[in-house]
């Protein structure tokens, strides 16, 4: 909103006292705004930096283009200090055929991001989930190996220096607690894995790499297995710098005691810890026993993370309810995120605040 108005400064006639003027009230209007929101005091960013942490969100498809683009655009600049593209890093909307490559869409979010000083999270190289048409057909493991090589190579390096961190290998581990059964492994074996690290490195060698999966937050089979896996790789110099926690969970909440050991034995071998795409989804109809159950889960799970000095962030998917992939994938529930629909705050918002505020107060 801000810069758009800058760029039509030359509309206005007064000079350079007017310009500021008019900027003037435009940030009297942001914070009326803002305030009108109980947005009152620091954001969550704000705290976030004291503590030497990044807080953020999931960027949705085309945020430029949505009705609401400029509430959007600004409450994310408000509140977060670092961004992954939901969708437009992932290999169907970045290599749409074997021979082209489309970074534009992924560009306007390192963009925006780059311009309000968030750092990006890349998401993701790896993954069996939304694959281009292209390559659902019989490849031999060289054919693979070398398809593979190519995309992360090529989008690691056209991303160098801007894109920070990078989601190398995405879920990768079955629910059972084994290797999950995708085009990579089946075609190339577990060295997928490896070798997917080795190539990100050597396009980027100042970029953070991690492993990032769902239910693995606490101490269970997957956690488990997954917890060998990059203890074996780490110990062969697989360039693993940290893991990520999806943290898609529900208003049951989790084991906090298992959350904070198994945070701990992850730290111990070296990794950098972030908690990547967290939402707590709870029932469509909810009630405000549901809303305050939600904060209290969002608090404690902010609590834990803040003991552990290897967390580097914690990242929500998506902020505003009124843009979440909860409804259409999870039957009967909704409202997952730290403000609703029309961009109001709601109880998990004070909650997160009011931990981080108190982590300030006393020091991380």
């Amino acid at each position: 909103m801000l810069q758009s108005a800058g760029r039509n400064s030359n509309l206005f006639t007064g000079g350079e006292v007017v310009r500021k003027l008019f900027f003037a009230v435009v940030l009297v209007l942001v914070a009326t705004c803002s305030a009108s929101n109980g947005l009152e005091g620091e954001s969550l960013r704000s705290l976030a930096e004291k503590l030497g942490i990044y807080i953020g969100y999931a960027s949705i498809n085309h945020f430029w283009t949505i009705p609401d683009s400029n509430r959007y655009m600004e409450m994310a600049r408000r509140e977060f200090n670092i961004l992954t593209p939901e969708n437009q890093m992932k290999w169907d909307s970045i290599h749409p055929e074997p021979d082209r490559y489309n970074f534009s869409y992924a560009e306007r979010h390192v963009e925006f991001a780059l311009e309000n000083n968030m750092l990006v999270h890349g998401h993701t190289l790896v993954w069996h989930n939304q694959l281009p048409f292209w390559l659902n057909r019989q490849w031999t493991k060289e054919e693979l190996l070398k398809v593979l090589e190519d995309h992360i190579k090529t989008v690691v390096g056209h991303f160098r220096g801007r894109v920070k961190i990078w989601d190398v290998v995405n879920e990768a581990v079955s629910d059972m607690g084994s290797y999950r059964e995708t085009i990579w492994y089946k075609t190339i074996g577990p060295e997928y894995i490896e070798k997917a690290f080795v190539w990100a490195r050597q396009a980027d060698p100042e970029a953070i790499l991690i492993y990032n999966d769902y239910n693995i937050e606490t101490i269970n089979p997957k956690s488990n297995f997954t917890y060998q896996l990059i203890k074996e790789l780490k110990e062969k110099g697989v360039p693993i710098d940290g893991i990520g926690f999806q943290m898609h969970i529900d208003i049951n909440g989790i084991d906090y005691d298992s959350f904070r050991n198994n945070l701990k034995r992850f730290a111990d071998l070296g990794l950098k810890l972030y908690i990547t795409e967290m939402d707590v989804r709870i029932p469509k109809s909810a009630t405000q026993k549901d809303l305050d159950r939600q904060a209290e889960i969002y608090a404690k799970i902010f609590e834990i993370c803040l003991e552990n000095p290897a967390v580097q962030a914690i990242q929500f998917w998506g902020f505003t309810d009124k843009y979440s992939w909860v409804p259409g994938f999870f039957a009967g529930y909704d409202h997952a995120l730290i403000f609703d629909k029309d961009y109001n705050p709601k109880p998990a918002y004070f909650a997160i605040k009011r931990v981080l505020e108190a982590k300030v107060s006393k020091g991380r």
